[in-house]
């Protein structure tokens, strides 16, 4: 494991952490909302594909990065090529699991000459389009309305959950996983994985919840981003489980509708937590390692 913070060009600190093979293919890994560098471990099967380097920034407001004040879904791009630049990396890959995956998608947007391809698992959509609620579990629905209506409560909501994970981080689990897909709850049965989560969240509330409050606002429930998926011209491979609750198969549609370069695989019998599944992990070596330029 190889933890570090660089100091970007505007004083803000963004921590990382990288995994991997350090002379292999470069691959940035955006964490969920909430989360961490410590999203994977050395253990993880990811970090266990031969030949890549897998990088894990944080952003702002998580773990070891500074919040930034009023940053936009677009800002991100900006700090994930100044990381490159750190690293002397020209060119790389970036992935992305639910809240990360649009802003892997701001990244194959804004630096279309640097990224060669986008994979996005259980990403939402922009939630302006007709139907992106429908499929959603009740907590998420009344999310995306909060987020438009009153999000001064949402920011609140998020507090809560950062005081009842440090008040009681097994009972958190279990609230987490009554909102979620049968395949997640089976997979939430895992000791190992509860306390890979655990971990993962107490390092993402570090500073507080403000980080969460502005990324849920961000890519979450956002009616839009700030940019056209139609206007990514990057390659882009989605996973979504046709089970998944907590980000509805609705979202995972509309963006294989709209990016034009993007090929989706909806995974029969799967649930949001797509890095736990074996078969995905291989998917996702097999697409890295080709030449898509």
């Amino acid at each position: 494991m190889d933890t570090q913070s660089i100091t970007l060009s505007d004083g803000r600190a963004l921590g990382f952490q990288a995994l991997g093979d350090p002379d292999g293919s470069p691959l940035f890994f955006f964490h969920g909302t909430p989360g961490s560098r410590l999203v994977f471990s050395g253990t993880d099967p990811i970090a266990q594909i031969p030949g890549l380097r897998l990088i894990l920034p944080e952003r702002p407001g998580y773990g070891l990065s500074d919040p930034q004040p009023g940053r936009a879904l677009l800002d991100w791009p900006n700090d994930v090529s100044e990381l490159a630049d750190y690293l002397q990396l020209d060119r790389f890959a970036v992935a992305g699991e639910s809240g990360g995956g649009p802003h892997v998608l701001a990244c194959a947007y804004r630096l279309a000459s640097r990224v060669t391809k986008a994979l996005v698992l259980s990403s939402p959509a922009p939630a302006g389009f007709k139907g992106a609620r429908r499929g959603l579990s009740l907590g998420n629905r009344a999310g995306l309305v909060l987020g438009r209506y009153a999000p001064w409560l949402i920011r609140a909501m998020m507090r809560s959950y950062a005081k009842a994970l440090e008040r009681d981080p097994e009972g958190f689990v279990d609230a987490m996983a009554k909102q979620m897909a049968p395949p997640d709850r089976r997979l939430l049965e895992s000791p190992s994985l509860r306390q890979a989560l655990i971990r993962d969240f107490r390092e993402a509330y570090r500073q507080g919840s403000g980080g969460q409050a502005v990324d849920g606002a961000l890519a979450m429930t956002s009616r839009t981003w700030g940019f056209s998926l139609r206007e990514i011209s990057v390659p882009v491979f989605l996973w979504h489980g046709e089970d998944d609750t907590l980000v509805s198969m609705t979202m995972a549609e509309h963006l294989a509708r709209e990016i034009p370069r993007c090929q989706a695989r909806f995974v029969t019998g799967a649930g949001h937590l797509l890095t736990e599944a074996p078969e995905v992990i291989t998917e996702m070596a097999e697409v890295l390692s080709r030449d898509t330029e």
